[in-house]
Order: structure tokens, then C-alpha cells, then sequence
């Protein structure tokens, strides 16, 4: 970090793969499509009716249709957004399911709180910001950095120099999406063996499902009541599926 002055400037949720994909779409595709005042009134929000009727009638065109389905295909994305190693266990159209995640976003959630479709669509969140850069949790924030140990690697590597009951909780972000249905339940075992009873896991569905199997099913209990609950709000609105599991005693 202190080699990347400039990238610290730039902001650090703007330089990764998948956000420079972003800002690409945000400069190249974005004013084919509408101008800064439709997107401006976009991110006003506003009621659940205002914002379906804003959707249907002024966001939704063909232009909008036909340009996020070149720029979403497997291909695009592919070649310019993610690895390509992504997509091996896709199955289905990549660009049909993000659109309708997007159309989630833009109607059942308020974009006017979404800090993510805020930097998707201009640069910045403007007053949408994240949980973890509002200045009520500053001081909570700093006071705790000496809890964090970083390890940078592969997950597998982590683990295997952690003992049993190591850890109690486990965010995963999509990370079983690039694995084989196989190499996901061998890792799941593996996080069951480190964690303590009642320790609880978090991960993502974007494109490619992945949920305990049922040879897991005495280790692991699945909270799909609490994930449902959740996932409705998430404003990370490219998942399709929020999963919640708790390791069993």
C-alpha cells in the first residue's frame, strides 16, 4: 500500500478487475444508453411505485436491453471482467440473470441508498456510503485494527495451518463458484474441521449454485430462513443467492 499512492487516491474499491470492467461500462456503454439527468433521476429513488414506473416507462428501453446484453454476455465479461475460469460451471444465459438482479436493484431496492449502483453508474457513492466508510464507525473501526491477521493466499493453505476450533465464523464471498460441486464439498469439510460448534458460514451464489450437499448434512445445518430474509436487502444486488450455514456440534 505504501508503494500505490496513487491507487490509494483513486480509492481502493475502484481498482480491481471487476470495478475498472465497471467504469468501462460506466464511459463507454452507460451514454449510449441515457444521460447523466435519467441517471441522476435513477439514483433519486423514491417510492416502490415511483420506481417501477420510472423503470418501465424511462430506464427500460432497447437500448438499455440490447447494450447490457453484449456487455454481460460470457464472452464480455470473459475476456474483459472476470476469469474466464469463472464461467466453467455456468450453465444458462450470464447476461439474462444479472439483468434481472439489475432490474431488482433499480425497483425493489432504493438506488438512492445503494452506495454500490451509486459507483457503478458514476464513480462515487455520493452521500450512499458503505457501512464500513460512514464516520460513526470510524472510531469503532480504528480502535479494533490491531484484531486483524491478515494471510494472503488461497484459502486451502490457510486452513491447513489452523487447528480444530480455530475459527467461528466464515465470510466467503462467491469463492465456490470457480470450484466443481466435488472440490466444494471437500472444502466445506475442511471449514467444519476448523471451526468451533455453532460456528456459522456465509457465502454467495452469483451464477453457479452452491449449497452444502446432503453428504455434509451432519455437520452443517442450513439457516435458509435467516438467507431469505437477508438477501432481499442485499445491496451486493449481482448474487443470486445469499447462503447461511452453521456448523453443528
Amino acid at each position: 500500500w505504501q508503494a500505490q499512492p496513487d491507487l490509494i487516491r483513486a480509492g481502493a474499491a475502484t481498482v480491481g478487475k471487476f470495478e475498472r470492467y465497471f467504469e468501462l461500462f460506466r464511459h463507454r456503454v452507460m451514454p449510449l444508453i441515457h444521460g447523466r439527468r435519467t441517471i441522476t433521476r435513477l439514483l433519486a429513488g423514491g417510492t416502490r411505485a415511483e420506481r417501477e414506473r420510472f423503470y418501465v416507462e424511462t430506464w427500460n428501453n432497447w437500448r438499455w436491453r440490447l447494450l447490457f446484453q453484449l456487455f454481460f454476455s460470457r464472452f464480455a465479461m470473459g475476456r474483459l471482467g472476470r476469469d474466464p475460469a469463472f464461467f466453467r460451471y455456468v450453465e444458462g444465459s450470464v447476461a439474462d440473470r444479472i439483468l434481472a438482479r439489475t432490474r431488482h436493484a433499480l425497483v425493489e431496492l432504493n438506488p438512492a441508498e445503494n452506495p454500490y449502483l451509486h459507483t457503478i453508474l458514476t464513480g462515487g457513492c455520493g452521500a450512499a456510503l458503505p457501512c464500513a466508510w460512514r464516520a460513526e464507525h470510524f472510531d469503532t473501526i480504528r480502535a479494533n485494527l490491531d484484531r486483524l491477521s491478515w494471510r494472503v493466499g488461497a484459502l486451502e493453505d490457510v486452513l491447513a495451518g489452523a487447528g480444530r476450533g480455530a475459527f467461528t465464523k466464515f465470510n466467503l464471498s462467491d469463492i465456490f463458484e470457480y470450484m466443481s460441486e466435488s472440490a466444494h464439498a471437500e472444502l466445506l469439510g475442511r471449514l467444519c474441521e476448523v471451526s468451533q460448534p455453532g460456528g456459522r458460514l456465509v457465502y454467495w451464489n452469483m451464477l453457479a449454485p452452491r449449497r452444502r450437499p446432503d453428504a455434509l448434512a451432519h455437520r452443517l445445518a442450513p439457516r435458509d430462513d435467516l438467507a431469505r430474509a437477508l438477501h432481499p436487502r442485499d445491496r451486493a444486488f449481482f448474487y443470486s443467492a445469499l447462503v447461511v450455514e452453521d456448523v453443528l456440534a
